[in-house]
């Protein structure tokens, strides 16, 4: 949900523990590392950053350590981008004390390397979450539970569950024959490319169940609606993520851990650090770029010159920038292509976690269209007693809740946990907030964007083709591994920067 960076300038073999996760860190047995020669050359001159997260944050951290002149433009009142820490105000005792809250992006996983080591630089930690008790699918107004990794469809579909286990193989089987770095080289790019992913999932599966399930499963990961999706772009996705297994896990996979005090954090400390380098309510409304260098416009006239710029903006919201000269048509044909998914994040606190008191984890995946929640989920916090649930709106979802007021929005989230769970306990909260994604003028939804059919084959070239020689492209829609979560954005600043 947000894009960063962090530069690894020169790395050794040895490993380092970070977190409890073996990973690669820097070598400094001779001091800092150089800058390579491309860092060096711009040292002299300014180099802007056109962002609201931390990818932007991140590299212009390490560049100020190695003596380069920077300026960081954010188009609104705060740093975070897609992570956004909400913590109760000191001074109104009708909002119970919860800790934080995350609205945005919040999950870690042992493979996120890049994201891991950012936070042991700024000294935040990171806390696990549970995988125990019962999970639950709900469906055409039924409670199944398992202890599986996927949902036990056995009992109400025995051929269904025989299926989703078959197809969640062949299309991680499937994905492994795709580039990461070249999705459109993949073998059969443009066979998988003229197909969304209901298309594919119609033609191979037998049952209602399996199909309804498959998509839900399809909607939660991308935020997106399996009919508006190019299988192409969904098994490159997976495939960044390590597969669907990986990306579905809790232990060992993409949400088994969260920052302690939340992931806006992140963004926080390094901005502090960075002190009047980074300028905020500038959002960028023009950039004139050639081979002396990049000028850089923002709404209130103030101008920003420098050698190069990284532009850190989900593809969408490129298009409101005006460039001189143009971009290519290749260029323009991606940004065009390029919607972002649709979601909306809602946090809601009890007083007791009905649910573990039931047997339950917490964890609800539901392909009910009749629900308000496609994805719900324990918010646990340690040394916090207030039991928190996150709900999860995705696709035709969000859309519908989106224009409902926020006390509309709460009823309808209680009753549907009340659905799930089977208890009049969820149906009373002690404090709701939520953040449609979509409504943020200088985000425009999340997690990020995805491709329809034909848009990869054709344009996929543009991702991160440099613009001008002075204008790199970065955020998480970027990266190679990890797209759409924070390790992502990380992963692909580094990659811009070099």
């Amino acid at each position: 949900m947000v894009y960063g960076v962090t530069l690894a300038i020169e790395w050794s073999a040895n490993d380092e523990e970070i977190m409890g996760v073996r990973i690669p860190v820097r070598g400094n047995e001779g001091g800092d590392a150089p800058l390579p020669s491309f860092l060096r050359s711009v040292v002299t001159g300014k180099y802007l950053y056109v962002d609201k997260n931390i990818l932007g944050l991140s590299s212009a951290r390490l560049l100020v350590s190695h003596g380069v002149d920077v300026v960081v433009l954010e188009a609104v009142d705060r740093v975070g981008g897609r992570t956004l820490t909400v913590h109760p105000p000191d001074d109104d005792p009708s909002v119970p004390k919860f800790g934080w809250a995350d609205l945005g992006a919040s999950y870690v996983g042992p493979s996120q390397n890049h994201i891991l080591r950012l936070c042991k630089e700024l000294g935040l930690g990171t806390y696990l979450c549970s995988d125990k008790q019962d999970f639950i699918h709900y469906s055409k107004g039924r409670q199944f539970c398992y202890q599986t990794t996927w949902p036990n469809l056995w009992w109400s579909n025995p051929l269904a569950y025989l299926e989703v286990v078959y197809m969640c193989r062949l299309m991680d089987n499937m994905s492994k024959e795709i580039p990461l770095d070249k999705p459109w080289k993949a073998p059969r790019a443009k066979e998988w490319d003229k197909l969304t992913v209901q298309d594919f999932l119609s033609r191979h599966c037998w049952t209602k169940d399996g199909v309804e399930f498959l998509l839900a499963l399809c909607s939660n990961n991308n935020t997106a609606d399996g009919h508006e999706m190019s299988l192409l772009y969904y098994l490159w996705y997976m495939c960044q993520g390590g597969g669907l297994l990986n990306l579905w896990s809790v232990k060992g996979g993409a949400q088994e851990r969260k920052i302690m005090g939340g992931s806006q954090q992140v963004c926080l400390k390094m901005a502090e650090q960075l002190a009047e380098r980074v300028h905020l309510n500038q959002p960028v409304v023009k950039i004139n770029y050639s081979t002396k260098g990049v000028c850089v416009q923002t709404l209130d006239g103030t101008e920003f010159t420098g050698t190069h710029l990284i532009l850190a903006l989900p593809p969408p919201l490129q298009m409101k920038i005006h460039f001189d000269p143009p971009l290519s048509s290749h260029r323009y044909g991606l940004l065009q292509r390029s919607p972002m998914g649709l979601v909306l994040k809602c946090i809601i606190f009890f007083n007791h976690p009905f649910w573990a008191e039931k047997g339950y984890n917490g964890l609800v995946t539901c392909n009910d269209d009749i629900e308000v929640v496609g994805l719900a989920t324990e918010d646990f916090k340690p040394g916090v007693q207030l039991a928190g649930m996150i709900c999860f709106m995705y696709g035709n979802q969000a859309l519908r809740m989106a224009n409902k007021t926020e006390e509309e929005r709460k009823k309808k989230v209680c009753q549907t946990l009340s659905n799930f769970f089977k208890t009049h306990a969820a149906l009373k909260p002690v404090h709701y907030m939520d953040k449609i994604w979509s409504q943020d003028t200088y985000v425009g939804g999340g997690y990020t964007c995805y491709y329809p059919p034909g848009v990869l084959s054709k344009y996929g070239p543009a991702i991160r083709e440099s613009i001008g020689g002075c204008i790199f492209l970065a955020g998480s829609e970027t990266a190679l591994q990890w797209t759409g979560y924070m390790s992502g954005a990380v992963e692909a600043g580094e990659r811009a920067a070099r």
